[in-house]
């Protein structure tokens, strides 16, 4: 317990620092009544009548006549303000490529945050860009931005997600200049998809972030986020002609070397006996069949991700836990896999022999199919009050199907099929519908529902050694083990929301059967309802007194929620006031108190509680910190007998940056449940660092060392990256895992990798 108090002085003490030290002129910008924003503005865009080098310098012939603004309007924290700087942006195109030009200006230079960092980890920084919704139809969009460093930082934004795995091919340049900062970009359109037509409206906005006091969002066109329909909101670009990217081929080889070490952990000091290296080649191949169809397929891809999993805590958690999709080959169409339910989850697909891909996107219809043979097939069980794990249950084909029918204004229908085929003669298929309606402008209804067939496979032999148990679900109607039974389920989720610049009022609904699986998803758990209400208030302080002005915004909640299985039996039932600071500084404070009672194995658990603190500020550009802690009473879920028990977790970071090219990234996790007799069902932690040195753009150096006291395991991870795009790239690195063969002996060494990949990115 005196941890948990220290932390929470600490992050307390946090809060008072960044208050009593950062700039508190905030609140000017309500000042200006007079100021009128220009909703869905419009720029007619010609070709350029020049050349236009990428250097980072403004004064090519191509610029002169190019289409221009200088009218922004600030977008966060507070939406249509008068911005505190001033920023110009341009733009025109030639028959391959798009060009962006943008200047920054800023009275104060030397306060601009531009770290030397790696592609996509520019987003604590100051960055301009774009956002681009080439449809129209208010569902996607691609943000591309560049930093004053000239670093690039792109996502593919939905409705629902801002997916920063995604990656373009594009060209950017930046220069910092006695007034601010500019930048150019030139962006191909074969990296685009847009309608197939003569005359283009694409629907965008230049964008411009300003961390100082507050994190500051300027945009061309006025974006108000209490409007769920952001996309609705952007302006027009008219008068691009007469481009295509129809015919683009893509190839990608790539080779991997590998040499993998490992030790008998039965015998102490047990050298490292090194394997043979092995070569594996691999090839990539995407080609455009038009500026709306694309295809992709990879023969024995390299599917390994470079930057390993952080570890989470594991020790009180009976169901399976989500890992990020980090690959590149799912990056591009993941929109249209993120459904209500999870029933696509790409790291089901572990290790395939050849995989193919195609994805069409339309005005009005998107399109994904994938289908890949996986050499080794991890299944989730899931269970009403546990998921079974089984990390490989062979070899197996996955195959999955998405089409929508967008009606604008991010309404749509859509269909999903998922079908999983595995040698031993089982096969789960998924199918169903969802959809979103906007009533009026401020709510929305959405909901899905999915059937399952299951028909498992028939490991009768080694059914122990997969599952060891007899237990049976459904009421008794089925047995866990994988014996070739047959059976339905079903899933659906339903919601109705409200946002508005106010009020924020929520109601969902999702349920699973007890027969319902998804094996090319991530369903953790069956036989189960819930039902969830929220209800929120923001209080944006547009003009507070002076004794106010360093708040932003104070928001306020409550939700309730309650879960129960297919026989109507409560399974948890909670409240949930919080309350939400945003302040000067870059400091953002989180507190919840949660009281809620739940029924695990059949037991009734009442007088539960989470008391929980959260905060993060970045009041300087060199640091960010941040930091939770919750504690209260919470049950040891894996006790054979479970019992209720005191509950300390915490979690510290920073984020260090002593000079632009190094950065460092502590991390630190404890969690700790003790009974009630003095002693703890368990308690441990977890340290996480992340070192990078950033030589160039394209080249740095980074250490991850890891180490988890919960399985007494340690991770040291070099790596030597050069990425000349996100394609083409080269790496050197290595890991090296220790762990103890029990809890009494000492770690040693137990596995080791050294590996050198070389990938290319060939466009025709």
């Amino acid at each position: 317990m005196p941890r948990s108090f220290t932390a929470l002085l600490c992050v307390v003490a946090l809060c008072v620092a960044t208050l009593c030290t950062a700039p508190t002129a905030f609140a000017q910008e309500a000042a200006d009544t007079a100021y009128r924003p220009i909703k869905k503005p419009t720029l007619h865009v010609t070709p350029r009548e020049g050349e236009i080098a990428i250097d980072g310098d403004l004064n090519d012939e191509g610029w002169k006549h190019a289409a221009h603004t200088d009218v922004f309007t600030c977008a966060l924290p507070i939406p249509d303000t008068k911005p505190k700087v001033r920023t110009e942006a341009f733009i025109t195109y030639d028959e391959n490529y798009l060009y962006i030009a943008m200047i920054g200006y800023d009275n104060h230079p030397e306060r601009i945050r531009a770290g030397m960092v790696a592609r996509d980890k520019i987003w604590d920084d100051d960055f301009m860009g774009i956002i681009l919704d080439p449809y129209g139809d208010a569902t996607r969009a691609f943000e591309i931005y560049a930093s004053p460093k000239g670093i690039q930082g792109d996502l593919f934004w939905t409705t629902t997600n801002e997916d920063d795995t995604y990656d373009l091919v594009y060209d950017a340049e930046s220069k910092i200049t006695a007034t601010g900062w500019q930048t150019e970009m030139r962006i191909p359109f074969k990296s685009l998809r847009f309608p197939n037509r003569t005359v283009q409206d694409f629907h965008m906005t230049f964008w411009r972030n300003w961390p100082r006091e507050v994190d500051y969002k300027m945009s061309w066109a006025p974006m108000d986020f209490t409007i769920p329909c952001f996309f609705c909101q952007f302006g027009t670009l008219t008068g691009i002609e007469n481009i295509h990217p129809a015919g683009k081929l893509d190839l990608l080889p790539a080779l991997v070397v590998s040499q993998d070490a490992e030790s008998n952990l039965s015998t102490p000091s047990a050298p490292l006996v090194n394997s043979s290296p092995v070569i594996s080649p691999s090839l990539g191949i995407a080609y455009a069949l038009g500026p709306a169809t694309d295809l992709e397929a990879a023969i024995k891809p390299d599917f390994s991700q470079v930057e390993a999993d952080q570890a989470q805590v594991q020790v009180n958690t009976p169901f399976a836990l989500f890992y990020p999709e980090h690959r590149p080959f799912f990056q591009d169409g993941s929109d249209l896999l993120n459904t209500y339910i999870s029933a696509v989850y790409t790291r089901s697909i572990n290790s395939p022999f050849a995989i193919v891909k195609t994805l069409h996107r339309d005005e009005h219809n998107s399109v994904a199919f994938l289908s890949g043979y996986d050499d080794n097939t991890p299944m989730i069980i899931p269970l009403e009050e546990r998921s079974v794990i089984l990390p490989d249950v062979g070899k197996s084909l996955a195959t999955i199907f998405r089409a929508t029918h967008n009606f604008g204004s991010s309404d749509y229908l859509g269909i999903l099929v998922t079908d999983r085929r595995y040698t031993m003669n089982g096969t789960n298929t998924v199918f169903g519908f969802d959809g979103h309606v906007r009533l009026w402008e401020n709510i929305e209804i959405l909901g899905q529902t999915l059937f399952s067939q299951t028909r498992e496979q028939s490991f009768d032999s080694l059914a122990p050694t997969y599952l060891g148990t007899a237990e049976r679900f459904d009421g008794g109607a089925h047995t866990l083990e994988l014996d070739g039974e047959h059976f339905w389920g079903n899933s659906d989720y339903a919601a109705i929301q409200r946002f508005t610049p106010g009020l924020d009022v929520k109601l969902s609904y999702i349920d699973y059967s007890p027969t319902f699986r998804a094996a090319d998803g991530f369903i953790t758990t069956s036989d189960y309802h819930a039902a969830e209400e929220f209800t929120g208030y923001k209080f944006p302080q547009h003009d507070p007194p002076a004794w106010l002005k360093w708040l932003v915004e104070i928001d306020g909640s409550l939700s309730a929620s309650r879960t129960w299985n297919y026989e109507n039996e409560t399974k948890y039932v909670a409240l949930r006031p919080e309350i939400d600071l945003s302040m000067v500084g870059e400091t953002q404070l989180h507190v919840y108190y949660r009281p809620y009672n739940e029924e695990f194995h059949h037991v009734t658990f009442t007088g539960l509680h989470q008391f929980d603190v959260s905060g993060s500020t970045r009041f300087d550009q060199i640091v960010t910190l941040g930091g939770e802690i919750t504690v209260g009473r919470e049950i040891a879920h894996l006790l054979d007998i479970p019992e209720a028990g005191k509950q300390t977790d915490l979690n510290l970071y920073a984020r260090i940056r002593p000079f632009d090219e190094l950065t460092i990234e502590p991390n630190y996790t404890f969690s700790q449940l003790g009974n009630d007799s003095g002693g703890y069902f368990y308690s441990g932690s977890i340290y996480f660092a992340r070192i990078t040195y950033q030589f160039t753009k394209e080249l740095n150096l980074r250490a991850i060392v890891q180490y988890d006291g919960f399985t007494r395991t340690l991770d040291i991870d070099p790596l030597l990256a050069y990425k000349l795009n996100p394609f083409t790239c080269f790496y050197a690195g290595s890991t090296h895992d220790f762990t103890a063969a029990d809890l009494v002996s000492p770690v040693q060494p137990h596995e080791r990798q050294f590996f050198v990949k070389v990938q290319y990115l060939m466009q025709a």
